[in-house]
């Protein structure tokens, strides 16, 4: 049996992104090393299928504990809202969903942003970035470049969030994700979420590396489905529980 076509492509998006993103990536890691041996929490974010990339990152075994996942949803689960707007799948096109998320989470100073979107094009992530930038908050940016710049995107007035950053990681998707033409006019085998997460554990290697460098601890997750996962777990949740939510099972 032949190999799957999509094998193909993703072999060449983790070759293009070792070749061509590193140097965003190690600059990234700099950014939140520095952030959590200060205290600081990394804040990720992102709507719709990018959420997968900031889950990633947010309380999983082999995860760094100081990393704040925000989303959507936070505004039913810590918020009150009503949940029946953010079922709709274009809820993230509206402005003023960001003000309310950060107010939700309530960052430090010192926090970095990690702004995850492929498009990078909706109100949601542009109006995130925009208040991390007006509060200096460093911003990092998980997005395709070609989908941001494509003749073919959306039309949306104003900046893009790769404008807003100060460290722009290109997932290297193509316009509209989809990479593998399987008939005529029908494209499948995203690639965004396999590069985010790609990106994602070589980030989190990279911040583990420059704390060890610092002589810190580091405070990293392990399984809970390991006999010592619940109490090592348990006393990271403490020592973040003023900074860090937990997510939903």
């Amino acid at each position: 049996m032949p190999e799957p076509a999509y094998a193909a492509i993703a072999r060449t998006a983790l070759d293009q992104i070792l070749a061509t993103q590193l140097a965003a990536i190690e600059s990234a890691a700099t950014l939140v090393a520095d952030s959590i041996a200060a205290g600081g929490v990394l804040q990720a974010f992102g709507t719709g299928h990018s959420r997968i990339v900031t889950l990633e990152l947010a309380a999983r075994a082999g995860g760094l504990a100081p990393v704040s996942m925000l989303a959507v949803k936070d505004l039913v689960m810590f918020g009150g809202a009503d949940p029946g707007p953010i079922l709709d799948p274009t809820y993230e096109r509206e402005s003023g969903l960001a003000e309310r998320i950060y107010a939700l989470a309530a960052p430090a100073a010192q926090d970095p942003f990690l702004i995850v979107s492929n498009s990078g094009i909706n109100a949601a992530v542009v109006e995130m970035a925009t208040l991390a930038r007006d509060r200096a908050h460093p911003i990092i940016a998980v997005t395709s470049l070609t989908h941001t710049r494509s003749a073919g995107a959306r039309t949306t007035r104003g900046q893009h969030l790769a404008d807003l950053a100060d460290v722009v990681i290109d997932n290297l998707a193509p316009a509209g994700d989809a990479a593998l033409e399987i008939s005529p006019g029908v494209r499948i085998g995203a690639v965004s979420s396999f590069t985010g997460v790609f990106i994602a554990q070589m980030l989190t290697e990279l911040v583990c590396r420059r704390l060890l460098d610092r002589g810190l601890d580091l405070p990293v997750y392990i399984s809970a489905n390991l006999a010592q996962g619940d109490a090592h777990n348990a006393a990271l949740q403490e020592r973040y529980r003023e900074r860090v939510r937990p997510i939903e099972p």
